[in-house]
Formats: C-alpha cells, structure tokens, sequence
C-alpha cells in the first residue's frame, strides 16, 4: 500500500514537468540573453536583442537604422558650427530614444514577471491540495505571495500611463529623427530658405526640434545623456537616401522585427495549446480501464485547473503584446516603402530636382504613420490623446516683422523682437537687416 502510495505521489510530480518544461521553455525564448544589450533604444543590436523578448515594438526603433559611417558627411561637412548645431538636434533624438528604450524595457520584463509569477502561483495553488500535507502550507503560502506578486506588477508597472509615457517619449525622438533626416535630403521647410544648409536653415531646423523636444515635460530628459551613435552624413541623392533611410528601414527593422514577432506570436500561441491538451488530459476521467490504472488518473485530475490557468497567462500575454497587428503593419509599410522606391523617377535623381521632394515626402509620411499606427496598437485605444509636437510650417516670405513682439525671456524678464536685434547688431557682425531676419527665423511662430 505505501509502495502504491509513493508511486502515485511520483506520477503527480512527474505531471508537473510538462508544465515546468512549456513554461521555461516559452520564458528563456523570450527573454533577452544575458550580455546581449547595449543600454540603446532603436539601433541594431540592443534592438534585435530586446525584441527577443515578450515585446511588441517594436517602437518600440531603429539601432541598424542610424548611420554606422561616423565619417560621412553633408555637404556643408567643412562648416563646424553648421555640423555642431546637427549634432546637437541629434543628440535630443538619441536622449529621448533611451529614455523610450528604458521605460519599454521596464514594462518588457514587467509583462514576464507578471506571466512568471501568475504561472508558477497558479501550480503551486493547485499543488497545496494534491501534494503530501507536510508540503500544503508551504506550497499554498508560496502560491499566493507569487499571484500576489503578480498582481502588483500588474497595477504599478505596466499600467495605461507607463504605456502612454513609452510611447511619447518614442515619438518625440523619431519626430525629431525625421527633421535631422530631411535638413540632410534638403527637403520642405528647409528647402524653402536656401538651395544648400545655411545658417538660416540651421536656425529653423534648431527651433523645430527644440519644438519637438519640449512639447511634453520630462524628467528624465535632462538626467540621460547621449550615446555616440552618429548622425546620418549626406542624403541630396537617391542613392544615398535609398540606402542610409529607406532600406535601412525596410530591412534592418520592419522585415526583422515583423518576423521576430511572429515567431514569438508562434510560441505563445503553442504554449498555450500545449497547455490546454494537457489541461484536457488530466482532467479525462476513464473508465472501463484497470483499477490501477483508474487510480493513478484520478489523483492526477486535480491539475487540469494549474494546466488551464498558466495557458489563460500565455493567452492573456498574446493578447496584450499584439504581436500578430503590429507584424501586419510592418509588413505592409515595408511594402509601401518598396513601392515608393521602384517607381522613383529617374529625373529626381538629387535633391533640387524635380518631383525630389514629393518622394521623400511620401517615404516619410509612410514611416510616421507607422508610428503612429504602432503607437494606437501598443495602448489599445485609437482616441489615445498622444503628445503631438506642434511644428511652425510658415513661408519666410510671409513672415511680417513686429518689434514688439515678445520674443522670450532672459534674467530681467520679457524682451521684445526689438531688443534681440539691437544685441544681434552690438555683438555680432550682423546688419539690421540680417538681424531681423535671424530673429523672425529664430521665433517663427512669433511673425
């Protein structure tokens, strides 16, 4: 009788390895190998790690999208106050891309926990009324603090705020991309000021990120520094713009994130069937078999509810990561991003040139609505009031100038277009005239 005893308690614990096995199985899959990111949010590497895990942006951007030739350089690549001045609009894109890379991190390992947690919780519950009674205090004390554990998670990390704040501070930083990306293709507004990158384009482009940047109040922007990825050289031809935007894209993160996942939708998804046959089997109660056999079956039954609940966990998991929808999205702009680029015509071959812009428009307008796209998926709400950074769109030429106008604020307070000018004309080589027109480009929402 105790040999039968002890021969039953053996099969309940062996029943628990599949559970063990799917489990950690499903969980080493996907979550990031240690040494295997950078502390990065949108480029090659630390991307293609990260997304290795339970995540869906897969924003989430753009690591192997940023130039890798630190050496490539514009055509105003001898200016340095003209480079200085990019490098520092591009330095806001890299802190706001670590900080978006931070906070969907964070909400990545906050999900897993959470599945972890709720799974183990579950079998331990369910084992506390099956295992020997020397074993049922421990194992039901140890079930609830891991469901409990769960559930904080739950409703202090990934909450709707955490979720809205990832995705705005990923915006923001490819809302700043972009800018950078079109002063280097020479396109709209910058287009409008000068055939090639001057000062007065320059200022426009720093206004307009700042803009950007300043559009929602953040912390963490002013504690993170910039990495030392550098900013994309030169983009005034088809090829450079082909090759350094829209197939770095298209390849390095469309096609690869989509697939990866899919292929992590894929494991869920088998997970949670596994499971749920194995819920189904241990919950089959035969007859018409041996009495032995009858006996051992019928111990096992009980864990029918443990198989259920962890593949609900997986189920629950697939659902809110959304891989399946945002794999479809980028699947489908990276085919509108090929499109755009087999019937490029041929006479807008370098940036002035005819029908150059309306193409590099399209490209763009393809990838922020992608984002934005992305950014409705990943919250789950298409009404979702995100930060929009309000950009000043004026034509130079219809700017009217006001000397009155309050320009900003300095230690003594407010100061009018007027006074910038006179400080402009005292300390600087500028004419008045020039002066003038610096501060209308300076304050473009001002005129």
């Amino acid at each position: 009788m105790r040999s039968s005893t002890l021969f039953i308690q053996v099969i309940q614990w062996l029943l628990l390895f599949p559970s063990a096995a799917v489990s950690a199985a499903a969980i080493l899959s996907l979550v990031p190998r240690a040494g295997a990111t950078r502390p990065d949010h949108d480029d090659s590497d630390s991307f293609r790690s990260s997304t290795q895990v339970l995540s869906s942006a897969d924003l989430g951007y753009d690591h192997s999208l940023e130039d890798q030739n630190p050496t490539t350089r514009s055509s105003a690549a001898d200016d340095k106050y003209a480079e200085r001045i990019i490098l520092s609009q591009w330095g806001k894109h890299r802190r706001w891309s670590l900080i978006a890379s931070k906070r969907r991190r964070m909400l990545k390992i906050g999900r897993i926990s959470k599945l972890v947690l709720v799974s183990t919780g579950a079998v331990a519950q369910v084992a506390s009324t099956q295992l020997p009674v020397q074993y049922k205090a421990f194992a039901s004390t140890f079930g609830g603090l891991c469901i409990g554990a769960g559930t904080y998670i739950k409703t202090r990390v990934i909450t709707d705020e955490n979720i809205k704040k990832m995705v705005d501070s990923f915006e923001i930083s490819q809302a700043i991309k972009a800018e950078v990306y079109k002063f280097r293709a020479r396109v709209k507004p910058y287009s409008q000021l000068e055939n090639k990158p001057g000062e007065e384009a320059l200022n426009l482009l720093q206004q307009r990120c700042s803009s950007i940047s300043s559009s929602t109040k953040d912390g963490k922007f002013y504690m993170t520094l910039p990495d030392s990825k550098p900013a994309p050289g030169s983009l005034d031809t088809i090829d450079e713009y082909i090759e350094k935007r829209m197939d770095r894209i298209i390849q390095h993160f469309y096609i690869k994130r989509a697939r990866s996942m899919n292929k992590n939708a894929a494991i869920c998804s088998n997970c949670e069937n596994a499971l749920l046959t194995l819920g189904t089997f241990a919950s089959f109660k035969p007859t018409y078999l041996p009495a032995v056999v009858q006996n051992i079956v019928t111990s096992i039954n009980g864990w029918g509810v443990a198989f259920t609940t962890v593949s609900a966990a997986f189920a629950n998991h697939l659902a809110k990561e959304k891989f399946n929808d945002i794999a479809d999205e980028y699947f489908q702009a990276a085919e509108e991003l090929e499109k755009i680029k087999n019937t490029w015509p041929s006479k807008a071959a370098m940036a002035g040139a005819p029908g150059w812009e309306n193409q590099v428009a399209k490209s763009e307008d393809v990838i922020r609505s992608t984002f934005e796209k992305w950014a409705k998926v990943k919250t789950g709400r298409e009404d979702l009031p995100l930060q929009k950074p309000t950009l000043v769109e004026k034509d130079f030429s219809k700017m009217v100038w006001n000397p009155d106008i309050v320009c900003g604020t300095d230690e003594s307070g407010f100061f009018p277009a007027l006074d910038r000018v006179k400080w402009l004309v005292d300390n600087t080589d500028m004419t008045k005239v020039d002066a003038k027109k610096k501060v209308m480009l300076e304050f473009p929402a001002n005129f």
